[in-house]
């Protein structure tokens, strides 16, 4: 239900901008480019991979196959939205405010508890088979954050004495966020009930979000393809100032959970599309 309301907020915000944006041109159009000017707004689309107490691999992926309680496998692949607005404010530097919608999962299988203590505060797990108390998570998340961005272009070009291409930019961002997201832990193998964040105790019923804290570093290369477009490959962490994304707190190296997102996008410059309809009225 999160993940459906997120988007619908999501393609409204998108919908008011372009509206905005299309008023503007049309009551003001001598002002437009002015209004507009270092304005953008960016999509991407692409695929999360959490980094917590529950999941098999560092830096690949997961699948659990042969199911007995759902017909599909379950994956650790997830896939989220963004939408970002962006100001410049100057060659090298700008600021944006960036929304994420979607989720991330994670499994853990038996063998890779030995040795540990499980966080376990309804004694579930304990009453479970031995050797069936691998975990897996899902959390739907809903986000905002507020970033810097910078541009660096002119330092590679010093460091390899070689000019960059005009239309290629290298970016690293770094800012904060609010993150609101449910998060249930269930056995890997029987879909029990073991913990969660965000729905009733004992239950898989939701309740109120919860709300975290987040820092965020990343980086993306932009590269114009025409006028006021350009394609976005993106690459972007963030880090829980808790450990309860995945509803397990555990004494281990990941006392604070995180989650990256991989995604493809484009970025549209509002001021040169503002000029363009300028000019062909």
């Amino acid at each position: 239900m999160l993940k459906n309301i997120s988007l619908i907020v999501t393609v409204i915000l998108f919908s008011s901008s372009l509206l905005f944006a299309q008023k503007a041109l049309e009551e003001n159009a001598s002002g437009s480019d002015n209004l507009l000017k270092d304005w953008s707004i960016g999509f991407n689309y692409g695929a999360t991979k959490f980094d917590g107490d529950i999941t098999q691999y560092d830096y690949a992926p997961s699948t659990q196959t042969e199911l007995v309680y759902q017909d599909e496998d379950f994956k650790e692949l997830r896939y989220a939205f963004s939408f970002s607005l962006e100001k410049k404010i100057d060659e090298r530097t700008s600021i944006s405010i960036e929304h994420v919608v979607g989720e991330f999962a994670g499994l853990r299988r038996p063998n890779e508890y030995i040795g540990l203590e499980i966080d376990d505060p309804y004694g579930i797990i304990a009453e479970t088979t031995e050797g069936m108390n691998g975990q897996k998570f899902v959390t739907t998340f809903n986000e905002t954050d507020v970033l810097l961005n910078y541009n660096l272009n002119s330092d590679i070009s010093k460091l390899i004495k070689t000019e960059m291409p005009e239309n290629l930019s290298i970016i690293v961002k770094a800012g904060f966020g609010l993150s609101q997201f449910r998060s249930l832990r269930t056995n890997l193998y029987s879909d029990e009930y073991i913990y969660s964040h965000g729905y009733e105790e004992l239950t898989k019923n939701e309740s109120d979000v919860v709300s975290e804290s987040v820092m965020v570093f990343g980086g993306k290369i932009k590269y114009k393809m025409i006028s006021g477009v350009s394609l976005l490959l993106d690459y972007t962490l963030r880090v829980n100032n808790s450990d309860r994304w995945d509803s397990s707190i555990m004494k281990s190296d990941n006392a604070k959970d995180k989650f990256s997102l991989f995604s493809l996008g484009l970025a549209y410059d509002l001021g040169t599309v503002a000029s363009k309809d300028k000019l062909i009225d």
